[in-house]
C-alpha cells in the first residue's frame, strides 16, 4: 500500500524507457511506411519503362 520513496526513481525510469520505446516502434513504422511507398513507386516506374508504351510514361524527376 506505501510506496517506499527508493522506488520512485525506477518507476520514472521505466515509464521513460517505456516512452522512448514507444517513440523508437513510431518512427521505424512510419520509415517502413514510407521504404513501402518509395519501392511502390520504383516498381511502377520500371513496369512502365518495360512496357512498350513508353511514351505514356510521365516523366520521373524532371520537376
Amino acid at each position: 500500500m506505501f510506496r517506499r520513496q527508493d522506488e520512485e526513481p525506477d518507476e520514472q525510469w521505466r515509464m521513460t524507457v517505456n516512452l522512448l520505446a514507444i517513440i523508437a516502434v513510431l518512427v521505424m513504422i512510419g520509415a517502413g511506411f514510407w521504404l513501402l511507398r518509395e519501392l511502390n513507386a520504383a516498381k511502377k516506374a520500371q513496369e512502365c519503362l518495360a512496357s512498350a508504351a513508353r511514351h505514356q510514361c510521365r516523366q520521373i524527376g524532371t520537376r
